[in-house]
């Protein structure tokens, strides 16, 4: 396995159960910082489950919004949840149970507030809508100690922007695979695949 080091954040957000389990199975043996299988994929608990008992690494739950799901993924050993909003009960749960977590969050009051109940790092979402990179360094500006994940509408080729400019990760999702590769069910073509595509970047 490839040393995990390029912060990005490989996003898995598919209405078929069988693509995400392929997805992990092959980002599992690429430089990709976390795998996160959001919540929305059908079946996606069952998914991580079976994933971890296999030895995937760095696996996690991504659109994570009740404590139920997040009781789960710390249960079953999870690396991490993350949301796409804050919510003080799904927070705190987490951080009770030794869970690291990524609350979304998009003004500076939101983003120090989790910070303040415990959030590993907070998940700038929608960054396109917020203004992008120009939003992430009027941030850190005045608050470079804040960890900050990027999510939505982010291009390959602007990750080691916001790299550069302080952020501790980038979610990534379609430019890391292809679905007619993912079909065929090859793990070693989906795997190059997507160490083409974090190279590129």
């Amino acid at each position: 396995m490839s040393e995990k080091i390029n912060g990005v954040v490989g996003v898995i957000r598919t209405n078929e159960p069988e693509t995400a389990y392929r997805l992990a199975k092959a980002w599992d043996s690429t430089s990709i910082t976390a795998i996160e299988i959001t919540m929305t994929v059908p079946g996606a608990l069952s998914i991580i489950e079976k994933l971890l008992d296999e030895g995937v690494t760095r696996l996690g739950g991504g659109t994570v919004r009740t404590v139920e799901q997040v009781k789960s993924l710390a249960k079953m050993g999870a690396a991490f949840a993350v949301s796409p909003h804050s919510d003080e009960r799904v927070i705190k749960e987490a951080v009770q149970l030794g869970l690291p977590v990524t609350p979304g969050a998009m003004t500076p009051t939101e983003i120090v507030k989790v910070m303040q109940w415990g959030a590993t790092s907070a998940k700038i979402f929608p960054i396109k809508a917020l203004g992008g990179l120009d939003f992430i360094e009027a941030i850190l500006e005045p608050l470079p100690e804040l960890k900050l994940v990027v999510s939505g509408g982010v291009q390959p080729r602007e990750v080691q922007g916001y790299l550069q400019a302080g952020c501790v990760g980038v979610c990534m999702g379609g430019a890391l695979w292809d679905q007619a590769i993912t079909d065929e069910g090859n793990i070693q073509e989906i795997t190059a695949f997507a160490n083409r595509a974090l190279e590129s970047m």
